[in-house]
């Protein structure tokens, strides 16, 4: 008998799929989150009618106890495998039973669906085909995030994983992955279309509704500081359009937190390759890749994100319909923010960009417009006034 244990995502769900594919009945599959994993481990380990079960652990870690138990049972003879591909459980290749690989030869993100189905055709427990092929990279591109820059029916494969109810979800890709192709039926087409649409205008919503703080952080002694700015979300959907999204519209942001206080969970999404979510994600018991982790809603986390940001105002977006204040205007772009305060982002030369803020000269200058406007948000929490607060403010 085979026991999988695997997270609770697409990636890790998908794992789930292709061991039933290859194992049949033979499988028990235990779908677990960040904070299920270790106990549901733990209870198969300290089940003596379960020595002889093999254990395949995917897209999920275990604690450090219960990764030495697992390399006794591997000692003693038993089956262990566990496959990942984040980075933060790379220490798991020190073993025998352990595989964990972030990036392909080619540097092509993995995941750990398109592992294991590598893992299993090598075993031969499992036969390539056309939609198998399909649907592990549909899967690999969403979670790598590649699928903004090439294939868009990656990011509408995850929609759908959470349109429908598990088990309907479950049997309809089933039923495909069967199949010589994979692609959606119209029925799903039209609701994905419909659900495009809820998804725009619920971003729309939520940006209205964000608010910004500062961080200093490290992990403890020894460890390096930084300082992040951090917009700060409550939603119960749609968290990785969110935090890309955002992310794009609000470049001045390090990285954007988005909490769901009845899940007690956060997510953390960044644009910016000098900013790893994962490792901010380790100060609330969580991890994942660089630019997209989660954590736990710990006491410490209510207090930074929740209790320190109520007293915060949002920033307004950006005046959309302006004819006269505009932005890259040399002359001069106006920002104000929630204290009225004024902010001016000008060119002398045309080539480099300056600020003034309260009619204070900001010092030193700027390469592009882009970075003059990602300071006074960042700074001065400023946004771009409509024409007619501009035109009375001259």
């Amino acid at each position: 008998m085979i026991h999988l244990f695997s997270h609770n995502d697409l990636d890790g769900k998908s794992c789930g799929y292709l061991a039933q594919l290859a194992f049949g009945d033979n499988c028990k599959i235990s779908y677990c989150s960040h904070g299920t994993i270790n106990d549901r481990v733990e209870m198969l380990l300290d089940n003596p009618k379960e020595r002889k079960t093999e254990i395949i652990i995917t897209d999920i870690a275990v604690n450090e106890e219960l990764m030495m138990r697992l390399d006794e049972r591997s000692n003693a003879g038993g089956k262990v495998k566990l496959i990942d591909h984040h980075a933060t459980a790379l220490h798991f290749n020190g073993f025998d039973w352990g595989h964990v690989q972030v990036r392909y030869d080619d540097n092509r993100l993995t995941c750990a669906t398109s592992l294991f189905y590598e893992y299993l055709i090598e075993n031969n427990k499992l036969k390539p085909t056309g939609a198998l092929d399909e649907y592990v990279e549909l899967v690999r591109l969403y979670d790598t995030w590649e699928w903004f820059d090439q294939k868009v029916e990656a990011k509408r494969l995850n929609d759908l994983f959470f349109i429908l109810p598990p088990d309907k979800f479950e049997d309809q890709i089933m039923d495909r992955l069967k199949g010589d192709s994979f692609q959606f039926s119209e029925t799903e087409t039209t609701i994905l279309d419909l659900e495009e649409e809820n998804i725009a205008d619920y971003i729309k919503k939520k940006q209205r509704q964000m608010v910004e703080i500062w961080d200093t952080w490290s992990l403890g002694e020894g460890s390096e500081e930084k300082t992040y700015k951090i917009g700060i979300i409550h939603a119960e959907r749609y968290h990785s359009e969110l935090g890309n999204e955002i992310n794009r519209e609000n470049p001045h942001l390090d990285l954007i937190v988005i909490l769901n206080i009845a899940n007690k969970r956060i997510g953390l999404r960044t644009i910016h390759e000098e900013v790893d979510c994962s490792i901010y994600a380790k100060q609330y018991g969580g991890g994942g890749h660089p630019k997209a982790s989660g954590g736990n809603m710990t006491s410490e986390a209510f207090e930074k994100f929740v209790v320190a940001a109520f007293h915060e105002q949002p920033r307004r977006i950006d005046a959309p319909k302006n004819e006269h204040n505009v932005k890259e205007n040399p002359d001069g772009s106006l920002y104000v923010n929630n204290h009225r305060e004024v902010s001016k982002i000008y060119s002398e030369d045309n080539q480099t960009w300056v600020i003034t803020h309260k009619t204070h000269p900001v010092e030193g200058t700027f390469k592009s417009y882009q970075d003059a406007e990602n300071y006074v948000k960042r700074h001065f929490e400023g946004w771009l006034m409509r024409d007619d607060e501009a035109n009375n403010s001259n």
